[in-house]
C-alpha cells in the first residue's frame, strides 16, 4: 500500500508540474528578479525609502530601461531595413560571388532578377499572406507577453515588498538548528543572483556599446540590433556565448564588405581578451566563483530542461547550490598531493630494485635479501 501511495503521489506531481509548467515559470522568473532587485531596494530602504515603495521604484525603472531598449531598436531596425532595401543589389552580387566561389556556378545575379520578375505576382501575394500571418502572430504574442510580464511584476513585487515576512513565515516552519542555514542559503541566492545580474548587466552594455560604435563606423545595417544582441547572448551564456553571439553581427558585416567583417571579427577577439584579463575579474571578483567547466555544464543541463530561459538562470542557481553545498558539507584535510603520493610510490620501486640487484651481486648475501624485503612493501 505504501508503494503504491508513493507511485499515485508521484504520478500526481509529474502531472501537476505538467499542467502548471507555465505558471511555474512565472514563479522561477518572479523569483529570480526578486534575488536580482533585493540588493537595489535593501541599498533604498536603508536610506530612509519605505520598501513598497524602493520596490515599486525599481520595478518602475525596470520597466523604463525596456521601454528605452525598445525605443532605440525600433527606429534602428526601420533604419536597417532601409538600408537593407538600398543595399539588396550589391548583397546579392557578393552572395553569388560567394557561391561561385564554393563551386555552385548555375546562379547568377541576371537569373535570380529575372526569377523574381517572372513571379511577381505570386512574390507580392507570398508576402501579403505572410505580412497578414505575421501580423497577428506578433499582436497575439505582444498580448500574451504583456500578460506575463505583469503577472511576473505583481509576483516580483510581492516577493520583494514582502520579503522579511515571507522569509520570516518560512523559517518559522522549520526547526531552530536548521533556520540559521536556511537563512543563509537564501541570503546567499540574493548575493549570487543580485552580483550576477548585475556584472552581467553592466558587461553587456559595454560589450554592445563598443560592438555598436564598429557596426555604426562601418555603415553595416541593423547595427544597433545587432550589437545587443550580440552583448546579451555574448554576458549571459557562458564560455559559447560570444561565439554565438558575435556570429551573427560579422556574418552581417561581411556581407556588408571584407573591411566591416573584419573590424567586427577583430573587435570580438580584442573585447574577449580584455574582458577575461581586465574587466570580468575586477567586475565579479565579489559574486558568483564557478569554475567554467561548472558553469558550462550548469547552462547546458538548463537548457535541457527548460530552454533558453532555464539556461539564462542556470547559473546564479548553480552559485546557489555550491555555495549550499560548501555549508553544509563538512571539510577533510588532505593527507598528500597526488604528486606527493607518486614520488613516494616511485622511491620505494627504486630502493626495491636496488635491493635486488645487490642480493645478486652478493651471491645470496642476507644483508641484500634483507634489504629486498624491506623494499618489497
Amino acid at each position: 500500500m505504501v508503494l503504491v501511495a508513493a507511485a499515485l503521489a508521484v504520478l500526481a506531481i509529474r502531472w501537476l508540474a505538467h499542467e502548471l509548467s507555465s505558471f511555474l515559470t512565472i514563479i522561477f522568473m518572479a523569483a529570480f528578479l526578486s534575488f536580482a532587485l533585493e540588493p537595489a531596494v535593501t541599498w533604498l530602504v536603508k536610506r530612509g525609502w519605505k520598501r513598497g515603495a524602493a520596490t515599486g521604484a525599481m520595478l518602475g525603472a525596470v520597466l523604463l530601461a525596456a521601454v528605452l531598449l525598445l525605443a532605440l531598436i525600433l527606429p534602428a531596425v526601420v533604419t536597417g531595413f532601409k538600408q537593407l532595401i538600398d543595399s539588396a543589389p550589391q548583397l546579392v552580387d557578393r552572395l553569388v560571388g560567394w557561391l561561385h566561389v564554393i563551386g555552385i556556378k548555375n546562379v547568377s545575379t541576371d537569373n535570380l532578377i529575372s526569377e523574381l520578375q517572372a513571379n511577381a505576382d505570386k512574390v507580392v501575394a507570398a508576402a501579403q499572406g505572410i505580412a497578414g500571418g505575421l501580423i497577428l502572430g506578433v499582436a497575439t504574442s505582444i498580448l500574451g507577453a504583456l500578460f506575463k510580464v505583469a503577472t511576473v511584476g505583481l509576483f516580483t513585487f510581492y516577493f520583494v515588498a514582502e520579503g522579511p515576512r515571507l522569509r520570516r513565515a518560512i523559517l518559522s516552519m522549520t526547526p531552530p538548528e536548521r533556520q540559521e542555514r536556511l537563512l543563509f542559503v537564501w541570503e546567499q541566492a540574493i548575493t549570487q543572483t543580485g552580483g550576477y545580474f548585475y556584472s552581467r548587466l553592466l558587461l553587456a552594455v559595454i560589450n554592445g556599446t563598443g560592438m555598436y560604435i564598429v557596426l555604426r563606423l562601418n555603415g553595416v545595417p541593423f547595427a544597433a540590433p545587432l550589437a545587443i544582441f550580440e552583448g546579451i547572448v555574448a554576458e549571459f551564456i557562458p564560455i559559447i556565448g560570444t561565439y554565438i553571439g558575435g556570429a551573427l553581427p560579422v556574418l552581417v558585416a561581411f556581407l556588408t564588405g571584407i573591411g566591416p567583417g573584419l573590424w567586427a571579427a577583430g573587435y570580438i577577439v580584442v573585447y574577449q581578451q580584455l574582458e577575461n584579463y581586465i574587466l570580468s575579474p575586477r567586475l565579479t571578483a565579489r559574486t558568483m566563483s564557478l569554475h567554467p567547466a561548472i558553469a558550462f555544464a550548469a547552462a547546458l543541463i538548463g537548457g535541457a530542461i527548460g530552454g533558453l530561459l532555464a539556461a539564462f538562470l542556470a547559473l546564479p542557481v548553480a552559485g546557489v547550490l555550491q555555495a549550499a553545498i560548501l555549508e553544509y558539507s563538512k571539510p577533510y584535510e588532505v593527507v598528500a598531493e597526488p604528486k606527493e603520493g607518486l614520488e613516494v610510490a616511485a622511491q620505494v620501486i627504486e630502493e626495491g630494485a636496488q635491493g635486488e640487484a645487490g642480493g645478486d651481486r652478493g651471491g645470496g648475501d642476507h644483508d641484500g635479501d634483507d634489504r629486498h624485503a624491506q623494499a618489497e612493501p
